[in-house]
């Protein structure tokens, strides 16, 4: 028995995996190092098998020359898109990041097996947080849905809109860097303020020494205050994927 595949569903099923391969590289919770590469493969692949569909009638003429430059404009198209969903959720680990830097606790980062980095302690409790709360809530959903309908906007074989997806980088990073101000700017008021207060102290009783009990106090609150941004994140998160969402969809080829 032979099977015959039409040429184009071929061809869409290719380019949609060099599209979801880009975009599952770098889009979080996805481009995790826990995940391993052959998961990822497959993951990609029963993407563009299950939007093969919604690929295929938009195909141009199939000629190799086309598919090795759509292949490749494929690629930049998926990690762009993964590139701004991860600008996005980098605000939570942010957030941590500047309560690490004013609560003492980045003068020990901790080394992150699975980025291969030092990160802060904070900061990577807030980004394991983020992303427990990315499943239980459904937003890996959310992306997924949203890099679908990125086809529609941006079918196979059309340009790559470069001046759109600056402006979507850019506004990306103003947007994680107001989120992760918004979630641990109060905390981090607190603990400047905490800071001012052991700086009076030490004037008002030069004997005492400050260093001895600025520590302990500085990590009291910082323990504190961690406590207290937890219930901000959920709401934090939910916007920030609306976002990256939205972004995804608003890109469109000239």
């Amino acid at each position: 028995m032979d099977l015959e595949v039409p040429a184009a569903t071929l061809a869409a099923l290719l380019l949609g995996t060099a599209r979801a391969t880009g975009f599952v590289l770098l889009a979080p919770p996805f481009n995790s190092r826990s995940i391993p590469a052959p998961v990822k493969g497959a993951f990609a692949m029963a993407l563009s098998l299950l939007l093969s569909t919604q690929i295929a009638p938009s195909m141009p003429e199939v000629t190799a020359g086309f598919l090795v430059v759509a292949a490749v404009t494929e690629v930049v198209i998926g990690a762009g898109l993964g590139f701004v969903v991860q600008l996005l959720f980098t605000a939570v680990q942010m957030a941590g990041d500047l309560l690490d830097v004013t609560g003492g606790f980045s003068l020990q980062p901790a080394y992150d097996p699975l980025a291969m980095t030092q990160n802060s302690n904070v900061g990577r409790l807030h980004y394991l947080l983020a992303i427990t709360l990315l499943f239980t809530s459904g937003g890996h959903l959310l992306i997924v849905k949203g890099f679908a309908t990125s086809y529609v906007g941006l079918p196979v074989g059309a340009d790559v809109p470069t001046d759109q997806l600056a402006a979507v980088v850019m506004t990306a990073f103003s947007m994680m860097f107001l989120a992760a101000l918004q979630i641990a700017g109060p905390m981090v008021a607190v603990l400047l303020l905490a800071d001012v207060a052991l700086a009076l102290l030490s004037r008002a009783a030069p004997a005492l020494n400050i260093f001895a009990i600025g520590f302990p106090v500085k990590i009291m609150l910082t323990l504190a205050m961690l406590g207290l941004t937890f219930p901000l994140l959920p709401p934090a998160l939910d916007a920030l994927l609306e976002h990256g969402a939205r972004a995804m969809m608003s890109l469109k080829s000239g």
